[in-house]
């Protein structure tokens, strides 16, 4: 496997979120009232937005091992490298099966168990909104949102009516919002779509930085992300 594996099969995970999103918006008669039908497709969404981050983590360090595993190999090392080199491959390998809660932290200490860290390239800039500068984004706004998102897929695959008042959530910026809508949101469409496009932005620029940290060529995209936080880094 390679960087470019990791984002083609991203990819293909990803089509099932634009799936959605479409069914959605089929779903959709402009009548007025809560619609708990466009509600569970928001959800299942956002969960499966995350399951793909989780995956692409996971495939990153597949192909930072294998590159590793193809280097040591093609030297003609002792029988106690072998040895150790083995011995590594197999720790590695549990540490993989064992990752299952892709929050920011959590992800980087699995690729740096292969010498890489992603998180100096979580960086950009992004319109401020109307009538507001530009923002840069900086890593620690992308650690907040990542737990924020994982906050919402832990609440939904418990099954929680509501989800936790964060943020990321279009009700909880919504200045016409009532009280009760911010203090125990429901899933938008909009939550869905920023969801989305958050975590293709900092897959995007992590398969860059892999690529680069490889020495290898940077990977293609049919369709480039965007990068988008999903919301202005002062509601942080």
């Amino acid at each position: 496997m390679d960087i470019q594996d990791t984002v083609d099969n991203y990819a293909s995970a990803m089509e099932h979120c634009d799936n959605l999103i479409a069914v959605h918006r089929a779903a959709g008669d402009g009548s007025r009232g809560r619609r708990t039908t466009e509600t569970s497709v928001n959800r299942g969404t956002i969960v499966l937005a995350v399951a793909a981050w989780q995956a692409f983590i996971q495939d990153v360090a597949k192909a930072m091992r294998d590159e590793a595993m193809r280097e040591c190999r093609a030297v003609t090392g002792t029988r106690l490298l072998t040895s150790a080199m083995d011995h590594w491959e197999r720790d590695f390998n549990s540490s993989l099966e064992k990752f299952s809660t892709p929050s920011a932290e959590n992800s980087r200490a699995l690729l740096k168990r292969i010498g890489f860290d992603p998180r100096a390239d979580w960086t950009w800039t992004q319109r401020g909104g109307q009538g507001n500068a530009s923002v840069v984004v900086q890593p620690k706004h992308v650690d907040e949102v990542v737990k924020q998102w994982l906050r919402v897929r832990h609440d939904v695959a418990h099954g929680h009516s509501t989800i936790h008042s964060l943020p990321i959530l279009g009700a909880v910026r919504d200045p016409k919002s009532s009280a009760k809508a911010k203090k125990s949101p429901t899933l938008r469409l909009t939550d869905a779509i920023d969801c989305v496009g958050f975590f293709r932005s900092i897959v995007r620029l992590t398969a860059d930085s892999a690529a680069q940290h490889l020495g290898a060529t940077a990977p293609t995209w049919q369709s480039l992300p965007k990068l988008a936080l999903g919301l202005h880094i002062s509601h942080l």
